[in-house]
């Protein structure tokens, strides 16, 4: 599951940042960017989905993943 959850962060993620530049340059190409109320809420409902989506996929994987090293996940470990 750490595998998937990582390679859902990184396309969410990636998804996100493909969004913000198109954002920008459909922004700075168009003064009646979006258009609208309807544009609006449009560009809103996905930029929120796709953030949601990359912090919770983050979130995920932060809890999944295991260290390599040996005994940090160990129970009793003291950290220092």
């Amino acid at each position: 599951m750490t595998v998937l959850a990582l390679r859902i962060f990184y396309v969410l993620g990636g998804l996100l940042a493909v969004w913000a530049v198109i954002l920008a340059a459909l922004g700075l190409s168009s003064a009646r960017f979006p258009g609208g109320h309807g544009g609006q809420r449009v560009v809103l409902a996905i930029s929120i989905a796709l953030v949601a989506g990359a912090i919770g996929s983050a979130i995920v994987t932060s809890k999944t993943e295991k260290s390599e090293q040996p005994g940090i996940n160990a129970p009793g470990t003291v950290h220092k």
